[in-house]
């Protein structure tokens, strides 16, 4: 089990073996920053991909992933999901970003005015590094920034990355149509081959997950996918990370209840040393936590999906 040593300092503010050498309490009492209950969240379970048993049946896509350096995120997906620990982090998470920074140092200026014009440092705060997932579990504190997403997924934060595109007028509809159907007009999904539908699938699956039924992908979307068939290096942990917060501030402004990312915010938590800390200190059982494993995306998946190539039963 990995130590809080391991990833960078701001995942876990303190663990319950105070290993840290922040100057945060040791626990903070957070409470909900969403209507909704932890039991009223659906915690997504990624699915782990076998790249060999869809590459027997036809469909080899291996190499799509390796071009982005995302193999080590691929086998991390293979482990447990703890359902009931997601909730309870996502219930209490928020996004500390400027915005959130500036309101803070107004809040200290409120209380004591002789702050007004003094820097953050001076008014005994933090410097504001980056944009940050606060949360806490059993009130420990948590935070999750970009690099610390980065880290754990084993992939540098850089490569192509767009967002806020205007679907109607961009002259990426003419590019990500090309790419996705050889054609600059849009096609239909049944246009598709089969590389690309299962390329869309672990897309909407593991790396920009939708939840519920998929529907016609965002035009950032198919400029991701874009990327990958290109081989062109994309911005992932930065593309995962918005897509994080986008999720989370739905959750708080609309009462959406589906929690992307599970597996990933578990594997966070692992190498932060969470998970050791609460194993030694609370004694919780695999059965409390909700221990759940993700559907494997395989050969099989090729012919549920009535796009397979001669489909050939076998042991993968």
């Amino acid at each position: 089990m990995a130590s809080s040593s391991s990833v960078p300092e701001s995942t876990m503010q303190d663990t319950a073996e105070g290993t840290s050498t922040q100057e945060t309490p040791a626990y903070e009492i957070k409470g909900r920053t969403m209507a909704l209950e932890e039991w009223d969240l659906t915690a997504q379970v990624e699915s782990p991909v076998d790249f060999t048993s869809l590459a027997y049946h036809g469909c080899n896509i291996k190499e799509f992933y390796e071009s982005q350096d995302l193999l080590h995120y691929f086998d991390m997906l293979n482990g447990p999901t703890y359902v009931n620990l997601i909730r309870h982090f996502w219930v209490r998470a928020s996004v500390y970003d400027k915005h959130s920074a500036k309101l803070e140092m107004e809040e200290k200026v409120l209380i004591g005015p002789s702050l007004a014009g003094k820097t953050r440092e001076e008014m005994g705060l933090k410097p504001f590094i980056d944009t940050e997932i606060r949360s806490s579990i059993m009130g420990v504190p948590v935070f999750i920034s970009q690099d610390i997403l980065a880290y754990v997924i084993g992939r540098t934060s850089e490569g192509s990355f767009k967002d806020g595109l205007d679907s109607n007028k961009s002259h990426w509809n003419e590019i990500v149509n090309q790419t996705m159907y050889n054609n600059k007009k849009k096609g239909a999904y049944s246009d598709l081959p089969m590389e690309k539908k299962m390329l869309l699938k672990i897309q909407n699956e593991n790396l920009l997950p939708k939840g519920g039924g998929y529907g016609q992908p965002s035009l950032e979307h198919r400029v991701f996918l874009h990327y990958f068939i290109k081989k062109e290096k994309a911005n992932v942990p930065k593309y995962i990370f918005k897509h994080m917060i986008k999720a989370l501030k739905e959750s708080q402004l609309i009462k959406r209840t589906w929690v992307p990312y599970g597996r990933l915010i578990l594997e966070i938590l692992h190498q932060g040393g969470f998970l050791k800390a609460l194993s030694e200190k609370r004694g919780f059982t695999y059965q409390q936590l909700g221990t759940v494993t993700g559907k494997i995306i395989n050969g099989s998946t090729l012919r549920n999906m009535t796009c397979h190539r001669d489909f050939r039963v076998s042991s993968h």
